[in-house]
């Protein structure tokens, strides 16, 4: 269905490029937010998506361009190969498509001609792209302030390369992008954070268009992560945890599911089960007001879920759930800060089997400290609990993207070696997995 649903895309021609890209540009707008390939390709750029939003509501003229998708396209690549982890490919890319697609470059370049702030979302994958096309816009147009927001502006400013070649926002772009357009003259925003979700509008999509997605919409119920796991760079992204009421939420769904007609929903939360009253609440309402949809998220394994809620999550239109288990040895799970035990884990699956729940977890190996006991009691757990899991979504070894652990190399020899392990026992035994997203988080 994936592939299916981008071959479609893939065959268009070149002139319908240049007026998506219109579609994307209407003219006389002030602020520009863009989003540089190569990036996920399943959901529309979500974060953007908000920052344009509530830009709008505050009275600025504001717009996405989702480069990343035009791009795709114009490339005529797979998914597959578009997203493959390829550094040089990623250094070369903006080089290579300014040459290759001149027109519609031109054609980009004549629209934000009238723009006065041009933001970039950044990522570890898309910072070439990003830095070389900000360049060129600097080249054209000497007086336009470049913004550069998200989560690889972090690791910049660890590695002290916040510069003078823009104005740099850590954590959630609202309140930030909202100064500068005012006439803010600060060059580095730090986590200015919105108090109250249900402040903010509801998403407005428009006019990307949709189609050229997934047919599944993005949320957010929350920000932040109440949680600190050792290897997860989310515990940086924001100083505090906040969420929006269910009530907000439901009336969203309600009214994204009715503008666009479509019933698929991905939560995009480090974890929908913060709080499971609050869990319980919002099913419940989409029970009740009968909002048919169909939804996933990401759980975190919790002594206290119960197989009632996990039915009343399955009766509201959830369908499928990621679980971070990443290891099932108690030791691991300590140093990672995980929070639970390999025994809870066990009793988390079991109880999402018994409210019917479809589900599929991560795995990481070669986490620092582990030993080659602490790994075979991974695998044990996997045995011992093998029909209670449905399906192994991910395994990497452990990659230390936060820069935590200096003078040491990671992903290690031992790491890449458990993922071999791991993958011989997956097959040996028959289990379920997803094959693109092994050993997909490093070069």
């Amino acid at each position: 269905m994936y592939n299916a649903k981008f071959k479609i895309i893939i065959v268009a021609p070149f002139n319908l490029h240049l007026n998506m890209l219109k579609y994307y540009i209407p003219m006389n707008k002030t602020v520009y937010i863009i989003q540089a390939p190569p990036h996920w390709l399943k959901n529309p750029p979500l974060s953007l998506v908000y920052l344009k939003t509530y830009l709008r509501d505050q009275g600025a003229d504001v717009k996405v361009v989702d480069l990343n998708m035009a791009l795709f396209q114009l490339f005529r690549l797979t998914p597959r190969e578009w997203l493959a982890l390829d550094e040089k490919r990623e250094k070369s890319i903006f080089a290579k498509a300014h040459r290759e697609f001149k027109p519609f470059f031109d054609f980009f370049y004549r629209e934000i001609a009238a723009a006065e702030y041009i933001g970039f979302s950044l990522f570890r994958r898309n910072a070439h792209f990003s830095f070389a096309l900000a360049g060129e816009i600097k080249k054209r147009f000497p007086d336009k302030t470049i913004i550069y927001g998200g989560p690889q502006v972090i690791s910049l400013e660890k590695e002290n390369k916040l510069d003078s070649r823009g104005r740099w926002v850590i954590g959630e772009g609202e309140i930030p992008l909202e100064k500068i357009t005012a006439g803010d003259k600060q060059d580095i925003y730090r986590f200015a954070e919105i108090e109250n979700l249900d402040t903010l509008p509801f998403l407005d999509f428009n006019p990307l268009n949709l189609k050229a997605y997934l047919p599944a919409i993005p949320l957010l119920s929350s920000r932040g992560c109440p949680y600190r796991c050792g290897f997860c760079s989310e515990r940086l992204l924001a100083k505090k945890f906040r969420y929006h009421s269910p009530g907000y939420m439901a009336e969203l769904i309600k009214s994204l599911a009715r503008r666009h007609t479509i019933n698929n929903f991905v939560f995009c939360d480090s974890m929908i089960n913060f709080r499971n009253d609050w869990l319980a609440e919002l099913c419940e309402r989409l029970i009740n007001e009968d909002i048919k949809i169909h939804w996933e998220a990401q759980m975190r394994v919790d002594d206290n879920f119960t197989p009632a809620l996990a039915e009343l999550m399955r009766r509201s239109g959830c369908f499928n759930l990621f679980v971070g288990l990443e290891s099932g040895c108690d030791n691991t799970l300590k140093n990672m800060n995980k929070g639970f035990t390999a025994a809870a884990a066990a009793g988390f699956f079991q109880k999402l089997k018994k409210g019917n729940l479809n589900f599929e977890i991560s795995l990481i190996t070669g986490y620092p400290g582990e030993k080659e006991s602490d790994f075979a009691e991974t695998l044990e757990f996997l045995a011992k609990n093998k029909e209670n899991i449905p399906k192994i979504a991910q395994v990497n070894p452990f990659v230390d993207y936060l820069g935590e652990y200096p003078g040491k190399h990671f992903p290690g020899r031992d790491g890449k070696k458990r993922v071999k392990a791991v993958m011989k026992f997956i097959e040996r035994e028959k289990m379920k997995y997803t094959k693109s997203f092994i050993n997909n988080l490093f070069y």
